[in-house]
């Protein structure tokens, strides 16, 4: 199976107007500003999820070209951001992120990832916290004791 851009192109603007209609991902901020949510998804799918809603966000403002160029650039720094986060293929996130339009060229702001984990997750981080803060006590005691005998 090889990767064929002109049916992904094609397929991403089908998919563009689809999730506008239904999900409208996309809030105006300003003349040439808006702000593109993906909603929550796997990791995995990010990339695609991004690139359908600036699909739908400027699909008359921007030249397809223009919006593949940009979308490309800002899925490799959300890539370098998500592996330095430690971001699973299967984690659930929601990637926010500000796009404006000046001159026919799209920019984007910072984006903004947050990271979903489950309950379970959750409890095991709190209880590696809770050891951590009490190895934390125990080597300040053992520190005053060492102090005091000095």
């Amino acid at each position: 199976m090889s990767w064929r851009p002109i049916e992904n192109v094609e397929r991403d603007l089908e998919k563009a107007e689809e999730q506008s209609a239904l999900y409208g991902g996309v809030f105006v901020k300003g003349v040439n500003s808006v702000e593109i949510r993906t909603g929550v998804i796997i990791a995995a799918r990010y990339a695609d999820k991004l690139r359908r809603a600036v699909f739908a966000a400027f699909r008359n403002a921007v030249k397809q070209e223009e919006v593949l160029r940009a979308v490309a650039e800002l899925n490799r720094s959300i890539y370098d951001r998500l592996i330095k986060m430690g971001v699973g293929k299967l984690d659930i996130i929601r990637i926010t992120v500000e796009a404006r339009v000046d001159g026919g060229k799209l920019t984007f702001g910072e984006p903004a990832i947050e990271w979903f984990i489950s309950s379970e997750k959750a409890a095991e981080l709190q209880s590696q916290l809770a050891d951590c803060r009490k190895t934390l006590a125990e080597l300040r005691q053992r520190l005053e004791e060492i102090l005091k005998t000095i």
